[in-house]
């Protein structure tokens, strides 16, 4: 396997930049969980630290363990919050729970003079204490930040997103100076009113489009390539791959890629999905044929000038991330985040 995931560390500081630009007067953190949505902890976390974030957000305890190893000097909320078994960590790791119903509360009370942000839910449906909360069930603890989340801000014109606002804006009174946080990555981008006095963009940070509905803002961040193992003529009237589930009309020249479903490509991208070869002076698509295996997967080259060793990209600048999710029937996050370890982080 020779493939590799690029990293392309300045076009991540523009997109941070990017966000920083129009964000409310606290600024921004970075949402940096799963792997900093598969393109690396370490090296994201200490590329955004050098660009002046000092706020950041995981989802489990075991990662913000992981990032406190990294910065000493920053703030690290946990979307999970806390349960009994993860407070003393939490708390000796000097990490901030956002603590989302009655229980987790009661299991941070012997920490209860260490910070805190209390999630509510305004319409998501999913974590977060009910719109009815009772501020002085906090009464003692160290509130630092009040927070929701938007369900719908990838489309901004959905009647969610201001009910949303409105449902925060009454819960917030109850929390008198205390900051509060909103805005997702499409939330930041759709002004002060949905950002809260700091934004917690995550896909816009890597090169995921945050809106559904119009073209992405977002600097590409991530390419995943991987060079030609072998090249092969297949005859017409031959099938390729597992199951026979193409059958070559003609004869057809066929490249086969030392990735596969092992490495998060998704399997539904199987005759459907599409590759960027350097065809010399151009770049040219190239359908994928056949079923994605494990670790293999074949492209038609036919008509292209190609070798074997030649780099094939299979997201980038030429294969948007989007595309890709659409043709696996999923969205950026999962592609990403799906990418496996197998594949080396090149940082550049």
């Amino acid at each position: 396997m020779s493939g590799r995931l690029r990293v392309n560390l300045a076009a991540l500081a523009d997109n941070y930049a990017t966000f920083q630009s129009v964000s409310a007067p606290n600024g921004v953190a970075a949402v940096v969980k799963a792997d900093a949505y598969g393109l690396g902890l370490e090296a994201v976390c200490k590329h955004l630290h050098q660009l002046g974030c000092r706020t950041f957000f995981v989802a489990t305890a075991d990662e913000g363990s992981d990032l406190r190893a990294l910065l000493e000097d920053v703030e690290i909320y946990v979307f999970e919050g806390c349960r009994a078994e993860t407070a003393i960590g939490l708390a000796t790791a000097g990490l901030r729970p956002v603590i989302n119903h009655p229980q987790q509360l009661e299991a941070w009370q012997p920490h209860a003079n260490l910070p805190i942000a209390v999630h509510v839910d305004t319409g998501m449906k999913r974590l977060g204490f009910p719109l009815d909360i009772d501020s002085g069930l906090f009464r003692g603890f160290e509130v630092a930040l009040l927070m929701t989340h938007l369900a719908c801000a990838d489309t901004p014109e959905h009647d969610l997103n201001t009910l949303q606002i409105e449902r925060f804006r009454l819960v917030r009174a109850q929390f008198p100076g205390i900051p509060v946080s909103i805005g997702n990555s499409a939330g930041v981008l759709m002004g002060q009113d949905f950002q809260g006095d700091i934004g917690r963009p995550g896909i816009g940070l890597y090169g995921g489009n945050p809106f559904s509905d119009r073209p992405n803002p977002m600097k590409m961040v991530a390419t995943l390539e991987e060079q030609i193992l072998q090249l092969r003529t297949v005859s017409a009237g031959d099938s390729v791959g597992y199951g026979a589930t193409y059958r070559c009309d003609s004869d057809r020249v066929m490249a086969v890629l030392g990735l596969g479903y092992a490495d998060g490509v998704p399997r539904l991208l199987s005759n459907r999905g599409y590759v960027s070869v350097d065809n010399g002076s151009n770049k040219s698509r190239c359908p994928i044929r056949g079923r994605i295996s494990m670790d293999l997967m074949l492209i038609d080259v036919t008509g292209n000038d190609v070798s074997e060793g030649d780099w094939v990209e299979l997201i980038g600048e030429n294969v948007s991330l989007a595309e890709v999710a659409r043709w696996a029937d999923t969205v950026p996050y999962e592609i990403l985040t799906g990418l496996g370890q197998r594949i080396p982080r090149v940082y550049c």
